[in-house]
């Protein structure tokens, strides 16, 4: 019997930011759109799917520039200037085939601290 009441968590969760100064929110919100029909036409919704997603649009991620910006976890990949194009390649290549974009990823430390309390809008 398993001791732990919480259930092991599987496969990938990306977050998308829209409430930075790095992009329109309405941006972040097209691209949630389009990776949950993504996720939902391949079928990875599914928990016992092998490439298991869960997409969430969220707060700032601490980017503050060169947006739209998707996180990828459990890697903690962070994409910049995701696109519908970018978003597709991602799906496809990253999260289908287990191999980052390489190109799109962020690899340097957020430019700006992250302001508690400003607000972005």
């Amino acid at each position: 019997m398993n001791s732990n009441p919480l259930p092991t968590r599987r496969g990938r969760r990306i977050l998308i930011c829209v409430r930075g100064n790095c992009a329109h929110p309405d941006q972040g919100k097209q691209l949630e759109q389009r990776l949950a029909d993504l996720i939902d036409q391949y079928g990875l919704d599914d928990p016992e799917h092998d490439h298991h997603t869960k997409c969430a649009i969220t707060n700032c991620l601490g980017v503050c520039e060169d947006g739209p910006i998707v996180m990828v976890h459990p890697e903690g990949i962070r994409y910049h200037h995701v696109d519908q194009a970018g978003l597709e390649r991602i799906f496809e290549e990253h999260l289908l085939q287990d191999r980052p974009v390489e190109e799109m990823i962020r690899r340097d430390q957020p430019a700006h601290s992250i302001q508690v309390g400003r607000n972005k809008r």
